[in-house]
Protein backbone atom coordinates (compact mmCIF):
# COMPACT_ATOMS: atom_id res chain seq x y z
CA UNK A 1 0.00 0.00 0.00
CA UNK A 2 2.28 2.26 0.54
CA UNK A 3 4.03 1.92 -2.55
CA UNK A 4 0.70 2.68 -4.52
CA UNK A 5 0.65 5.51 -2.16
CA UNK A 6 4.21 6.52 -3.56
CA UNK A 7 3.40 6.15 -7.13
CA UNK A 8 0.21 7.73 -7.12
CA UNK A 9 1.88 10.91 -5.35
CA UNK A 10 4.46 11.07 -7.98
CA UNK A 11 2.16 10.49 -10.71
CA UNK A 12 0.33 13.36 -9.68
CA UNK A 13 3.35 15.56 -10.19
CA UNK A 14 4.36 14.08 -13.44
CA UNK A 15 3.19 16.16 -16.68
CA UNK A 16 3.11 18.97 -19.01
CA UNK A 17 1.57 20.94 -15.99
CA UNK A 18 4.13 21.87 -13.13
CA UNK A 19 2.94 20.77 -9.72
CA UNK A 20 4.43 20.47 -7.09
CA UNK A 21 3.08 18.53 -3.23
CA UNK A 22 1.97 21.65 -1.58
CA UNK A 23 -0.39 22.18 -4.07
CA UNK A 24 -1.48 18.94 -4.78
CA UNK A 25 -2.42 18.82 -1.07
CA UNK A 26 -4.53 21.97 -1.44
CA UNK A 27 -6.18 20.31 -4.48
CA UNK A 28 -6.92 17.08 -2.70
CA UNK A 29 -8.28 18.62 0.33
CA UNK A 30 -9.93 21.91 -0.52
CA UNK A 31 -10.50 21.69 -4.46
CA UNK A 32 -10.89 24.77 -6.11
CA UNK A 33 -12.06 24.28 -9.78
CA UNK A 34 -11.46 27.89 -10.85
CA UNK A 35 -7.78 27.21 -9.77
CA UNK A 36 -6.56 25.42 -13.53
CA UNK A 37 -3.43 23.73 -11.76
CA UNK A 38 -5.79 21.93 -9.40
CA UNK A 39 -8.69 21.25 -11.81
CA UNK A 40 -5.73 19.88 -14.22
CA UNK A 41 -4.64 17.33 -11.13
CA UNK A 42 -8.22 16.12 -9.95
CA UNK A 43 -10.01 15.51 -13.19
CA UNK A 44 -7.21 14.78 -15.52
CA UNK A 45 -4.15 13.26 -13.50
CA UNK A 46 -6.08 12.18 -10.43
CA UNK A 47 -8.69 9.94 -12.54
CA UNK A 48 -6.02 8.86 -14.85
CA UNK A 49 -3.88 7.35 -12.22
CA UNK A 50 -6.88 5.22 -10.48
CA UNK A 51 -7.65 4.53 -13.75
CA UNK A 52 -4.20 2.69 -13.96
CA UNK A 53 -4.26 0.98 -10.76
CA UNK A 54 -7.68 -0.24 -11.49
CA UNK A 55 -6.75 -1.73 -14.64
CA UNK A 56 -3.52 -3.06 -13.74
CA UNK A 57 -5.52 -5.21 -10.76
CA UNK A 58 -8.63 -6.20 -13.03
CA UNK A 59 -5.94 -7.67 -15.53
CA UNK A 60 -3.58 -9.28 -13.30
CA UNK A 61 -6.69 -10.76 -11.27
CA UNK A 62 -8.02 -12.23 -14.62
CA UNK A 63 -5.26 -13.75 -15.60
CA UNK A 64 -4.43 -15.18 -12.30
CA UNK A 65 -7.98 -17.08 -12.60
CA UNK A 66 -7.13 -17.78 -16.24
CA UNK A 67 -3.84 -19.50 -14.98
CA UNK A 68 -6.04 -21.42 -12.58
CA UNK A 69 -8.83 -22.42 -14.73
CA UNK A 70 -6.38 -23.83 -17.41
CA UNK A 71 -3.84 -24.99 -14.42
CA UNK A 72 -1.46 -23.66 -17.47
CA UNK A 73 0.79 -20.58 -16.47
CA UNK A 74 1.29 -19.84 -19.51
CA UNK A 75 -2.19 -19.01 -19.86
CA UNK A 76 -2.96 -14.50 -19.83
CA UNK A 77 -6.57 -12.76 -21.25
CA UNK A 78 -4.81 -12.00 -24.45
CA UNK A 79 -3.16 -15.47 -25.29
CA UNK A 80 -6.85 -17.31 -24.78
CA UNK A 81 -8.37 -14.40 -26.70
CA UNK A 82 -10.31 -13.02 -24.21
CA UNK A 83 -9.02 -9.64 -24.58
CA UNK A 84 -9.04 -9.60 -28.55
CA UNK A 85 -12.92 -10.49 -28.54
CA UNK A 86 -13.27 -7.38 -25.66
CA UNK A 87 -11.63 -5.21 -27.68
CA UNK A 88 -13.62 -6.31 -30.78
CA UNK A 89 -17.20 -5.51 -28.66
CA UNK A 90 -15.58 -2.04 -28.05
CA UNK A 91 -14.64 -1.27 -31.69
CA UNK A 92 -17.84 -1.84 -32.72
CA UNK A 93 -19.31 0.38 -30.59
CA UNK A 94 -16.42 3.01 -31.38
CA UNK A 95 -16.82 2.68 -34.97
CA UNK A 96 -20.66 2.36 -35.84
CA UNK A 97 -22.92 3.94 -32.47
CA UNK A 98 -23.49 8.01 -32.46
CA UNK A 99 -23.82 7.91 -28.60
CA UNK A 100 -21.45 5.75 -26.70
CA UNK A 101 -23.59 6.27 -23.53
CA UNK A 102 -27.30 5.03 -23.95
CA UNK A 103 -29.55 5.94 -20.72
CA UNK A 104 -26.82 6.94 -18.37
CA UNK A 105 -25.07 3.94 -19.41
CA UNK A 106 -21.61 3.81 -20.90
CA UNK A 107 -21.69 1.33 -23.75
CA UNK A 108 -17.91 0.12 -24.82
CA UNK A 109 -17.68 -1.84 -21.44
CA UNK A 110 -20.89 -3.73 -21.79
CA UNK A 111 -20.25 -4.68 -25.60
CA UNK A 112 -16.42 -5.36 -24.08
CA UNK A 113 -17.73 -7.90 -21.94
CA UNK A 114 -20.22 -9.72 -24.35
CA UNK A 115 -17.40 -10.48 -27.04
CA UNK A 116 -15.13 -11.12 -24.08
CA UNK A 117 -17.45 -13.83 -22.85
CA UNK A 118 -18.58 -14.64 -26.36
CA UNK A 119 -14.68 -15.18 -27.68
CA UNK A 120 -13.88 -17.14 -24.17
CA UNK A 121 -16.41 -19.38 -24.80
CA UNK A 122 -15.62 -20.78 -28.58
CA UNK A 123 -11.60 -21.16 -26.96
CA UNK A 124 -13.06 -23.53 -24.52
CA UNK A 125 -15.56 -25.60 -26.68
CA UNK A 126 -12.43 -25.31 -29.34
CA UNK A 127 -9.93 -26.77 -25.88
CA UNK A 128 -12.93 -29.42 -24.95
CA UNK A 129 -12.56 -33.19 -25.88
CA UNK A 130 -14.59 -35.67 -24.69
CA UNK A 131 -15.83 -33.38 -21.76
CA UNK A 132 -11.90 -33.10 -20.70
CA UNK A 133 -10.45 -29.30 -21.23
CA UNK A 134 -7.12 -30.01 -22.84
CA UNK A 135 -5.07 -26.40 -21.70
CA UNK A 136 -2.69 -26.55 -24.74
CA UNK A 137 -5.57 -27.47 -27.60
CA UNK A 138 -7.20 -24.37 -25.22
CA UNK A 139 -3.91 -21.64 -26.07
CA UNK A 140 -3.57 -22.67 -29.58
CA UNK A 141 -7.22 -22.17 -29.76
CA UNK A 142 -7.27 -19.08 -27.76
CA UNK A 143 -4.20 -17.82 -30.33
CA UNK A 144 -5.74 -18.91 -33.20
CA UNK A 145 -9.30 -17.29 -32.36
CA UNK A 146 -7.79 -14.18 -30.93
CA UNK A 147 -6.18 -13.25 -34.14
CA UNK A 148 -9.28 -14.06 -35.64
CA UNK A 149 -10.71 -11.10 -33.66
CA UNK A 150 -7.76 -8.90 -34.25
CA UNK A 151 -8.34 -9.25 -37.66
CA UNK A 152 -12.02 -8.38 -37.39
CA UNK A 153 -11.08 -5.61 -35.11
CA UNK A 154 -8.74 -3.88 -38.28
CA UNK A 155 -11.66 -4.62 -40.40
CA UNK A 156 -14.14 -2.36 -38.53
CA UNK A 157 -11.50 -0.20 -37.72
CA UNK A 158 -10.82 0.45 -41.65
CA UNK A 159 -14.46 1.13 -42.35
CA UNK A 160 -14.61 3.59 -39.68
CA UNK A 161 -17.28 6.00 -40.71
CA UNK A 162 -14.97 9.36 -40.32
CA UNK A 163 -11.35 10.32 -40.05
CA UNK A 164 -12.74 11.07 -36.22
CA UNK A 165 -13.59 7.23 -35.57
CA UNK A 166 -10.18 6.06 -36.68
CA UNK A 167 -8.46 8.55 -35.04
CA UNK A 168 -9.82 7.02 -31.61
CA UNK A 169 -9.80 3.66 -32.35
CA UNK A 170 -6.15 4.05 -33.65
CA UNK A 171 -4.81 5.51 -30.29
CA UNK A 172 -6.87 3.37 -28.17
CA UNK A 173 -6.01 0.14 -30.12
CA UNK A 174 -1.82 1.47 -28.61
CA UNK A 175 -3.37 1.04 -25.07
CA UNK A 176 -3.44 3.82 -23.00
CA UNK A 177 -5.56 5.73 -20.28
CA UNK A 178 -6.41 9.02 -21.96
CA UNK A 179 -10.48 8.08 -21.89
CA UNK A 180 -9.97 8.08 -17.80
CA UNK A 181 -12.78 9.95 -15.86
CA UNK A 182 -14.94 10.22 -13.11
CA UNK A 183 -18.15 9.04 -14.93
CA UNK A 184 -16.22 5.77 -16.03
CA UNK A 185 -14.17 4.98 -12.76
CA UNK A 186 -17.17 2.74 -11.48
CA UNK A 187 -17.12 0.32 -14.15
CA UNK A 188 -13.83 -1.43 -13.68
CA UNK A 189 -13.83 -0.64 -10.21
CA UNK A 190 -17.17 -2.57 -9.69
CA UNK A 191 -15.63 -5.37 -11.51
CA UNK A 192 -12.77 -5.60 -9.86
CA UNK A 193 -14.49 -5.26 -6.10
CA UNK A 194 -17.47 -7.76 -7.32
CA UNK A 195 -14.18 -10.53 -8.96
CA UNK A 196 -12.90 -10.38 -5.20
CA UNK A 197 -15.86 -10.77 -3.48
CA UNK A 198 -17.26 -14.25 -5.66
CA UNK A 199 -13.66 -15.51 -5.81
CA UNK A 200 -12.80 -15.05 -2.26
CA UNK A 201 -15.98 -16.88 -1.46
CA UNK A 202 -14.82 -20.36 -3.50
CA UNK A 203 -11.50 -20.12 -2.81
CA UNK A 204 -10.97 -23.17 -1.58
CA UNK A 205 -12.39 -25.09 -4.76
CA UNK A 206 -9.76 -22.54 -6.69
CA UNK A 207 -6.69 -23.73 -4.68
CA UNK A 208 -7.80 -27.58 -5.57
CA UNK A 209 -8.70 -27.04 -8.72
CA UNK A 210 -4.89 -26.72 -9.17
CA UNK A 211 -4.18 -29.79 -8.49
CA UNK A 212 -5.69 -31.29 -11.13
CA UNK A 213 -9.26 -31.91 -12.69
CA UNK A 214 -9.38 -35.59 -11.62
CA UNK A 215 -8.17 -34.79 -8.29
CA UNK A 216 -10.14 -31.65 -7.69
CA UNK A 217 -13.59 -34.08 -8.82
CA UNK A 218 -12.09 -36.81 -6.17
CA UNK A 219 -12.10 -34.19 -3.85
CA UNK A 220 -15.76 -33.42 -4.23
CA UNK A 221 -15.24 -29.90 -6.26
CA UNK A 222 -17.87 -29.25 -9.34
CA UNK A 223 -15.18 -28.11 -11.36
CA UNK A 224 -17.26 -27.01 -14.21
CA UNK A 225 -19.75 -25.12 -12.21
CA UNK A 226 -16.46 -23.37 -10.74
CA UNK A 227 -14.76 -23.23 -14.53
CA UNK A 228 -17.88 -21.07 -15.56
CA UNK A 229 -17.61 -18.85 -12.19
CA UNK A 230 -13.89 -18.14 -13.19
CA UNK A 231 -14.88 -17.68 -17.21
CA UNK A 232 -17.79 -15.19 -16.22
CA UNK A 233 -15.54 -13.03 -13.92
CA UNK A 234 -12.06 -13.16 -15.82
CA UNK A 235 -14.63 -11.72 -18.99
CA UNK A 236 -16.03 -9.08 -16.71
CA UNK A 237 -12.69 -7.62 -15.52
CA UNK A 238 -10.73 -8.21 -19.35
CA UNK A 239 -13.86 -6.58 -21.26
CA UNK A 240 -13.85 -3.39 -18.54
CA UNK A 241 -9.95 -2.92 -18.68
CA UNK A 242 -10.32 -3.63 -22.04
CA UNK A 243 -13.21 -1.36 -23.49
CA UNK A 244 -11.35 1.74 -21.73
CA UNK A 245 -7.89 1.31 -21.76
CA UNK A 246 -7.21 -0.41 -25.25
CA UNK A 247 -4.96 -3.59 -25.31
CA UNK A 248 -2.91 -3.47 -22.62
CA UNK A 249 -0.98 -6.70 -22.53
CA UNK A 250 1.75 -9.10 -20.65
CA UNK A 251 0.16 -8.04 -17.28
CA UNK A 252 -2.14 -11.10 -16.87
CA UNK A 253 0.63 -13.45 -17.49
CA UNK A 254 3.41 -11.71 -15.36
CA UNK A 255 1.32 -10.60 -12.20
CA UNK A 256 0.60 -13.83 -10.95
CA UNK A 257 3.38 -15.40 -11.27
CA UNK A 258 5.31 -12.87 -9.32
CA UNK A 259 2.51 -13.71 -6.45
CA UNK A 260 2.95 -17.28 -6.56
CA UNK A 261 6.63 -16.79 -5.95
CA UNK A 262 6.30 -13.93 -3.10
CA UNK A 263 3.31 -15.84 -1.54
CA UNK A 264 3.26 -19.70 -2.84
CA UNK A 265 0.19 -20.75 -4.86
CA UNK A 266 -2.34 -21.40 -2.28
CA UNK A 267 -2.13 -18.90 0.22
CA UNK A 268 -5.31 -16.96 1.08
CA UNK A 269 -4.27 -13.24 0.32
CA UNK A 270 -3.24 -14.51 -3.55
CA UNK A 271 -6.01 -12.56 -4.82
CA UNK A 272 -5.57 -9.49 -3.16
CA UNK A 273 -1.97 -9.33 -3.61
CA UNK A 274 -1.96 -10.39 -7.27
CA UNK A 275 -4.51 -6.95 -7.78
CA UNK A 276 -2.43 -4.55 -5.71
CA UNK A 277 1.00 -5.96 -7.44
CA UNK A 278 -0.76 -5.23 -11.03
CA UNK A 279 -2.24 -1.92 -10.37
CA UNK A 280 1.06 -0.72 -8.84
CA UNK A 281 3.14 -2.21 -11.94
CA UNK A 282 0.66 -0.30 -14.33
CA UNK A 283 0.93 2.65 -12.32
CA UNK A 284 4.98 2.44 -12.84
CA UNK A 285 4.27 1.55 -16.63
CA UNK A 286 2.20 4.82 -16.95
CA UNK A 287 4.97 6.86 -14.88
CA UNK A 288 7.65 5.50 -17.23
CA UNK A 289 5.63 5.94 -20.41
CA UNK A 290 5.06 9.93 -19.39
CA UNK A 291 8.99 10.08 -18.60
CA UNK A 292 10.08 8.60 -21.63
CA UNK A 293 8.52 10.61 -23.86
CA UNK A 294 6.97 14.36 -22.44
CA UNK A 295 4.34 15.72 -22.19
CA UNK A 296 2.36 13.28 -24.05
CA UNK A 297 4.17 10.15 -22.98
CA UNK A 298 4.25 6.79 -24.73
CA UNK A 299 1.42 4.57 -25.08
CA UNK A 300 1.17 2.55 -21.96
CA UNK A 301 0.55 -0.68 -24.23
CA UNK A 302 4.51 -0.63 -25.69
CA UNK A 303 5.60 0.34 -21.62
CA UNK A 304 4.11 -3.36 -21.07
CA UNK A 305 5.29 -5.06 -23.63
CA UNK A 306 8.63 -4.00 -23.07
CA UNK A 307 8.50 -5.78 -19.16
CA UNK A 308 6.09 -8.37 -20.96
CA UNK A 309 8.28 -10.05 -24.09
CA UNK A 310 11.63 -10.52 -22.03
CA UNK A 311 9.34 -12.31 -19.71
CA UNK A 312 7.21 -14.61 -21.94
CA UNK A 313 10.13 -15.57 -23.17
CA UNK A 314 11.93 -16.68 -19.75
CA UNK A 315 8.69 -18.84 -19.18
CA UNK A 316 8.79 -20.35 -22.34
CA UNK A 317 12.27 -21.41 -21.65
CA UNK A 318 11.44 -22.87 -18.16
CA UNK A 319 8.22 -25.03 -19.36
CA UNK A 320 10.34 -26.11 -22.32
Amino acid sequence: MLLTVVLLAVGLRVGSYETDYALISRALLHYNPQDPAQLVLVELRLPRLLLALLAGGGLAFSGYLMQAMVNNPMADPYLLGTASGGALGAILTFAFLPNLVVAGIYLPPVAALIGALGTTLVVVVLGTRRGQLIPSQMLLAGIAIGSLMTALGGLLTFLASSQEKLRTITFWAMGGFEKASWAVLPYPALALVLGLLVMMAVQKDLNILLLGEERAQALGVEVARTRWILLLISSLLTGCVVALCGPVGFVGLMVPHITRWALGVTNRANMLLCALIGGNFLLLCDLLARLLYPPAGLPVGLVTALFGVPFFVYLLRKQS
